[in-house]
């Protein structure tokens, strides 16, 4: 089993990982979507719909003083026109209510989406001094890292840093590459299996201390 605690040379940096902008646009396209989506069955909900159904009942109410006038030509054309909205379908109350409770609901979640990317690539990853900067942690000395869980690393690039403060704090830090710059990212990664001695763990097994 790889010793941890070996110090194999590693640059002092520093390098530096900024938030993916990828992962930020991909997101972005996801929040667009939903806002737009939002607006699209407000405007059904509350105008399109209500609109077509107004103009299939005033079709229809026409086309009933056709009949009666005895008016068959109108009553054709009318029957055409009614056919024309909706497939003279009028749209029903729980149609508009679906439309006007997602008009409420797909905005503010594209709100969340958004929030959530911003919180989750805030920050840098830094590696300088042969010391690891994470966004949410405390700078963690390369000295303090206890094992890396690379399970996901070549499948996901996701890896953990499983670390030991000197006041006993124990916690576990995340690197993704998707997340944040992909090459800096992995930079930093390799220079820490190269500190830790763990280089040459295979693929899916955690190293130990």
């Amino acid at each position: 089993m790889p010793d941890l605690t070996s110090q194999s040379s590693a640059p002092t940096g520093p390098i530096i990982a900024r938030a993916s902008n990828e992962y930020r646009l991909k997101r972005l396209v996801i929040v667009i979507m939903l806002v737009g989506s939002g607006l699209w069955f407000a405007y059904d909900g509350f105008i399109g719909w209500p609109r077509e159904n107004q103009r299939i009942a005033d079709l229809k109410k026409e086309q009933e003083a056709a009949r009666t006038a005895r008016d068959d030509a109108k009553v054709v054309h009318l029957a055409t026109e009614i056919k024309n909205v909706n497939s003279g379908n009028p749209h029903s109350d729980t149609d508009l209510l679906m439309q006007k409770l997602l008009a409420f609901a797909l905005p503010p979640l594209g709100m969340v989406v958004l929030v959530w990317a911003l919180y989750y690539s805030r920050g840098v990853y830094r590696l300088q001094d042969n010391q690891l900067s994470v966004p949410g942690h405390p700078p963690i000395p390369l000295d303090a890292i206890r094992s890396i869980d690379r399970t996901d690393w070549d499948r996901k690039g996701i890896a953990w840093i499983n670390y030991e403060l000197p006041n006993g704090v124990s916690r576990s830090a995340c690197l993704d590459d998707f997340i944040y710059q992909r090459k800096p990212t992995d930079d930093i990664f390799k220079q820490i299996e190269l500190y830790t001695g763990t280089g040459e763990t295979p693929q899916g097994e955690t190293a130990s201390a």
